[in-house]
């Protein structure tokens, strides 16, 4: 049996991916790869996917493609976000792969949702990097 390869995130686990379901599975210069499992708890009155949660799913896997080329101490901000949603998820593992598509303070990104290999989703996010700043 493989062993999975822990992968270290610059910034703590949020408390709101382990409600979703989401874990990093891949992370390297400038790309993610998030997944997240079809659940009943996620889904609207028809029994898909809510938009919502495919939307925060495509929001981490795009802060974690970020994450992966910043310096530590930095704080990463989504400012701005898109997402067109492209068919239905009623069931299976849902998969976002995002990738930065510029450096810089802001940073634009992609990220593409596929369920069970179907293309359900394409989201563009912009984000800012901010000093860490303290209160």
């Amino acid at each position: 049996m493989l062993k999975k390869k822990e992968i270290k995130l610059p910034f703590p686990t949020p408390p709101f991916w382990k409600l979703l379901g989401i874990e990093v599975v891949g992370m390297e210069d400038g790309y993610a790869k998030l997944i997240m499992p079809f659940h009943e708890k996620l889904t609207q009155p028809y029994g898909i996917v809510h938009g919502g949660a495919l939307f925060s799913l495509a929001d981490s896997a795009a802060a974690v493609a970020l994450a992966s080329v910043v310096e530590p101490g930095k704080k990463l901000l989504t400012i701005e976000m898109k997402i067109n949603y492209l068919a239905p998820v009623d069931y299976g593992s849902i998969e976002a792969h995002a990738k930065i598509l510029r450096r810089g303070r802001v940073v634009p990104s992609e990220i593409d949702i596929f369920n069970c290999d179907k293309h359900v989703a394409k989201a563009i996010a912009t984000y800012i990097i901010l000093d860490d700043v303290k209160k």
